[in-house]
């Protein structure tokens, strides 16, 4: 069975969503799809289909898009309570099936745990701000970092094995604290189709729009505080920028007292992410030229350390 989802990830689940048989060979065996599939969702459909060259980031910017496919779903002249009950089923579908993504997504990072520690971790939090990564002001000399504020996305515990007396953040939640439930959805309050969902009748647009989380706990309050304490530089490790977290990475990037941006790529020195990530960067700058002064140039970034993992049985 394993061989079987192995080879549908790689391959695409296409034919197996249309109920057409299959031929796999594995190991020069030939074995058909032992799966009878039935959907009742046309998100997890679409996510399923895309899900070998996705990220999790994408699965929120399908969920967007779906949102605002409904959005502009035309309402007619006259009143049709047939089409208004529709878009509100559509609607709530969606919902439920993103709801169902989020439960999944907690029990695979219960499930995933590391198999070692990498100390290199330590060594880059305790590296100095360097005149020469700064731009924004001048710096005499290499100032050494008295506070450090780690904002983590990942819902895990994980930074916890490294700086269990640091300021930790969890922004996005964690899975094992109700009280701190995950954060997951979208969060471009920037994007002009945004004005669109603030005008319908109805607040089942808002059920997964991040904003609306953040409310839930004091992780906001507290980052804003400490970014409106005193300047910092800007530490990116393992997260994509994308824009399902535009609105609060403009408010940190954009920051005056933001005075620099490091990025820790993925990958070697001949071949990484770095242009992607200054790509995705930029998209949460209003000011262009801002974001070209506070990106620190690749030359003077290195690679994040990576660390092996498994599943527990």
């Amino acid at each position: 069975i394993s061989q079987m989802v192995e080879y549908f990830y790689e391959n695409g689940f296409n034919n197996l969503l249309l109920d057409q048989s299959v031929t796999v060979t594995v190991f020069d065996k030939k074995f058909h799809s032992p799966f009878s599939v039935t959907t009742y969702s046309n998100f997890i459909v679409k996510l399923i289909t895309k899900c070998s060259n996705s990220n999790w980031v994408d699965i929120e910017n399908e969920f967007y898009d779906e949102l605002k496919e409904i959005l502009s779903m035309k309402d007619p002249q006259k009143v049709d309570y047939n089409h208004i009950e529709e878009k509100l089923k559509r609607l709530s579908s969606l919902n439920v099936s993103l709801e169902f993504v989020i439960e999944q997504l907690g029990n695979y990072l219960r499930e995933t745990k590391l198999k070692k520690l990498n100390q290199d971790y330590v060594r880059i939090f305790n590296l100095p701000i360097y005149r020469k990564e700064i731009c924004t002001k001048l710096l005499l000399e290499d100032e050494s970092v008295e506070k450090s504020l780690f904002l983590n996305f990942n819902y895990t515990s994980t930074i916890e094995n490294y700086f269990n007396d640091q300021e930790i953040n969890y922004i996005h939640g964690e899975i094992n604290d109700k009280k701190n439930p995950i954060v997951f959805g979208f969060g471009d309050e920037l994007d002009e189709d945004y004005k669109n969902l603030e005008l319908q009748k109805t607040n089942a647009f808002f059920e997964y729009i991040k904003s609306f989380w953040y409310f839930k706990t004091s992780n906001y309050h507290n980052l804003v505080r400490f970014i409106e304490g005193e300047e910092f530089q800007v530490y990116i490790l393992g997260h994509s920028c994308g824009l399902s977290d535009r609105t609060m990475l403009n408010m940190i990037f954009e920051h005056e007292n933001c005075k620099s941006i490091k990025i820790f790529y993925h990958g070697t020195k001949e071949k990484n992410n770095f242009t992607n990530l200054t790509q995705e960067i930029s998209r949460h700058f209003k000011d262009k030229a801002m974001t070209r002064k506070k990106i620190v140039p690749f030359d003077k970034s290195e690679a994040m350390p990576q660390v092996n993992q498994e599943k527990t049985n």
